[in-house]
Formats: C-alpha cells, structure tokens, sequence
C-alpha cells in the first residue's frame, strides 16, 4: 500500500522490522518501529488502488488513527481497522501485528462497514481476546511449504469470522447505549414538562429523534408504554406537590400535573396509592 513516512528519529538511529505472509486471502504482517507517521493522501490512493481494509492490533506501545473524521487512539490489545481506499492518518510508536483483508470478504457481510474503520475495538471487548490471540498465532505460523495452504485458508477464514462476530457484538452494544441516552433524554424532558398536556408519543419520539415505534420499544423494554409511564409520573407529582402542600386543594394538583378531569385523576390517585387526593392533602 503506497504512503508516506516520516519519523523524528534521527536515520542512524531508526531501526525497523516488516516480516509478513500470505495466510489464504489474507496477509498477515509483524511490524516492530520506533514513533513514524504514516500517511495516505488522495495521490496515494489514485497511484496505488489496492481495494483492502487493514486490521492492526497493537502488541506493544501506543498508536492513533484518524480516518473519516474520526480518531481511534490504540493501547496495547486494542484493534482498528483502516480502508486503503480512503486518506488517513496511523501515528505508530509500537509493535503491531497487521493484517491485510481484501474489502469484498468483508464488505458482503457487513452492513455500513465504513462505520466500523477507525474505531477503537478495546482488548477488553467481547471475542477481541480471541481474535488477538488468532492473528497472533498466524504470524508465528511457518506457511512456506504448499502443502500448508489449505490450513492458511481454514485460518483466514476462522479470523474473518470472529472478526465479524466481534464487530456485530459492537454494534448491537453501541445501539443500546444509544437507545439507553436517546431514552433517558425523553424521560428528562417528560419529566421536566409533566404538566404539558401536549406529551403524547408523537412529541416525545421527536424529542428522542427516533420514531413511534422505536419509541414503543424502548418503553416495552420497561414493561410499560409511554403515556402509561407519563400518568404514573403525573400522579407521583401531584402527590408529592400535595404531601409537601404546595398545591392548596385537589382541583390545583390535578391540573397542575396534566389531568383534566377530576373524576379521573381521583379514581387513579387512589388505584396508585391506595388512598383519595383529599387524604394525602390533609394528612399530617
């Protein structure tokens, strides 16, 4: 892959190691450098259009990758994979273990995969141990003699398998983390405007900026929907305005807190709490 390097080593002092082979598709190389900065400009992708994602698992030191706008910063164990047909930026001062992957045996089995290149997949992350542990085992491997092809392309399959499943082990755990934030940006905001009589899902999807559906989900997920969830609120409200008398009667409590009628919010106090508004009120 064409890119340029440079290095504040002086030249007689920078000493460097690439050993590399062929496991099947794959390419699996060792790579033990003192700090460089590699670089892949739009020149570089035109001269030389290799069409490959290249994983890098760092053994030893640090590294950071910034590709599509975004930076991945390495420690040790940690993977990142980076498109050749794209610039990028790969500050190294490490040993890594690299591997070459042709994007079609990726790109087939994997939606988006552009949202997967510089990101940071930690050592701790779910089957990264695995996969570290298989690339590692593949550079030590002497694959020279023919007759060990076949047991190089049981390999590379085995590690583009794990490497997917870790990848989608990824995503699913990204989605919930950010189901878990646009969720509890719509329990805020409901929270803070519980009153308004104008929460309903359609407003509180767009507040999440996610749609009706997604909505109803992650509010199943609670064993609950999300106007069931929104009365509950409202009566534990108005209890706590009428417990702490900072409503002066019933009438206020209940349209203070979104009810609009007083049959009906008296009926649901008392299913809640087990007692009528007006005892809260006056209990001592």
């Amino acid at each position: 892959m064409t890119a340029s390097a440079r290095t504040e080593v002086r030249d007689q002092s920078f000493e460097a190691r690439l050993v590399s082979q062929d496991l099947g598709p794959l390419r699996v190389s060792e790579l033990r450098a003192p700090l460089h900065f590699w670089s892949r400009d739009a020149a570089d992708v035109r001269r030389d259009d290799q069409d490959v994602y290249m994983l890098s698992l760092l053994s030893r030191g640090r590294g950071e990758l910034n590709q599509y706008g975004r930076r991945a910063v390495q420690g040790p164990g940690d993977i990142v994979l980076y498109d050749s047909s794209a610039a990028f930026q790969y500050d190294l001062d490490a040993e890594t273990r690299l591997v070459k992957i042709p994007k079609a045996l990726f790109d087939q089995r994997v939606g988006k995969p552009r949202d997967l290149v510089s990101v940071s997949f930690p050592c701790t992350a779910p089957l990264a141990p695995m996969l570290s542990a298989m690339i590692t085992e593949a550079t030590r491997l002497d694959l020279s003699d023919l007759s060990q092809n076949l047991v190089g392309a049981r390999l590379a399959n085995s590690i583009i398998d794990v490497l997917i499943a870790m990848c989608d082990v990824f995503r699913e755990e990204q989605s919930d983390v950010a189901a878990s934030a646009r969720l509890d940006k719509v329990l805020r905001y409901a929270r803070a405007n519980i009153g308004d009589r104008d929460l309903t899902p359609q407003s509180l999807s767009q507040i999440g900026g996610v749609s009706v559906r997604s909505l109803n989900r992650m509010f199943g997920a609670m064993g609950t929907t999300a106007m069931r969830w929104v009365w509950a609120e409202r009566l534990k409200a108005s209890r706590d305005a009428l417990r702490q008398k900072q409503v002066g009667s019933i009438t206020e409590a209940a349209f203070l807190f979104g009810f609009a009628d007083l049959g009906h919010f008296s009926r649901s106090y008392k299913d809640a709490f087990g007692e009528t508004p007006t005892a809260t009120l006056h209990h001592q």
